[in-house]
């Protein structure tokens, strides 16, 4: 069974994050795996980009996302939870960090509703599963709280 469960998650929809963090948190408990939950913000490396991002505004945007992850963790998680946030491209922080923690599992989705952030469109999770040094599951259609199933 799988000992270490890397949850990506896109705070600006807690709902859809919730569900998938509910079915990581299930197989974490049938195998007694830890969970490490990441958020990641995007890079500003463009030189077009990076020169109008004072670094105020870098202080301030990593501030809101680990505002945003340790409400998530308060209102979605059942227990306290360690978590990272990263800077640069969704895919290859998700696999940089499944590597350097040691995971053997990342959970990603990807919801067809149009509704959901393209940060777990299909290209970011074709491209974590492609490149993670460890297995990778992909939900799909996870039905939030209130939703019917499909």
């Amino acid at each position: 069974m799988f000992k270490r469960i890397l949850l990506p998650i896109d705070v600006d929809y807690p709902e859809a994050a919730g569900a998938v963090y509910r079915k990581a948190a299930e197989l974490a408990e049938q195998g007694g795996a830890e969970m490490h939950l990441l958020g990641v913000l995007p890079g500003f490396g463009m030189p077009i980009v990076a020169s109008y991002i004072t670094d105020e505004i870098r202080q301030e945007t990593y501030q809101r996302m680990q505002e945003a992850l340790e409400g998530f963790i308060d209102n979605y998680c059942h227990k306290p939870l360690p978590y990272s946030i990263a800077v640069g491209k969704h895919w290859e922080e998700i696999v940089k960090l499944a590597g350097t923690w040691r995971a053997d599992l990342i959970v990603v989705y990807h919801n067809k509703e149009k509704e959901l952030n393209e940060v777990f469109s299909d290209s970011c999770s074709k491209k974590v599963a492609e490149h993670a040094p460890c297995s990778v599951l992909w939900l799909r259609n996870v039905p939030r709280e209130g939703s019917s199933t499909r």
